[in-house]
C-alpha cells in the first residue's frame, strides 16, 4: 500500500457517505455499516463550526482554544474524513 492509499480510501468513503445521505432508502452489500469516519466530539465541535463559516480565530475565542489548536485540529478532521477544505467539510456536514 502506498502512502496515499488511505487517505484515498477515506476521502472515497466520506464521498460514499455523503450521496448515500442523499439517496435516501438507498441499500447495497457496499452501504450496509457504511459511516461518517468517526471524530470525537472536539473535533465534531470544531469541524461544524468551521463549517458554518466561522474563522479560525472565531472558533477559538469561542471555545476558548489557542488559534493553533484550532488549525490543528481542522487539519486532522480533514484527514479522517478526506476533505480537501472548508467548503467540502460544509458539503460533508450539510451545512450549504
Amino acid at each position: 500500500m502506498t502512502s496515499g492509499e488511505p487517505r484515498r480510501a477515506t476521502g472515497a468513503e466520506t464521498r460514499a457517505w455523503t450521496l448515500m445521505r442523499r439517496c435516501q432508502g438507498a441499500r447495497t452489500p457496499a452501504l450496509v455499516g457504511l459511516s461518517l469516519p468517526g471524530l470525537t466530539p472536539r473535533q465534531q465541535e470544531i469541524a461544524t463550526l468551521a463549517a458554518q463559516g466561522l474563522s479560525n480565530r472565531e472558533i477559538a475565542a469561542r471555545l476558548v482554544l489557542s488559534v493553533r489548536t484550532v488549525a490543528n485540529t481542522l487539519y486532522a478532521v480533514h484527514e479522517k474524513i478526506g476533505t480537501p477544505d472548508r467548503k467540502a467539510l460544509a458539503e460533508v456536514l450539510e451545512y450549504l
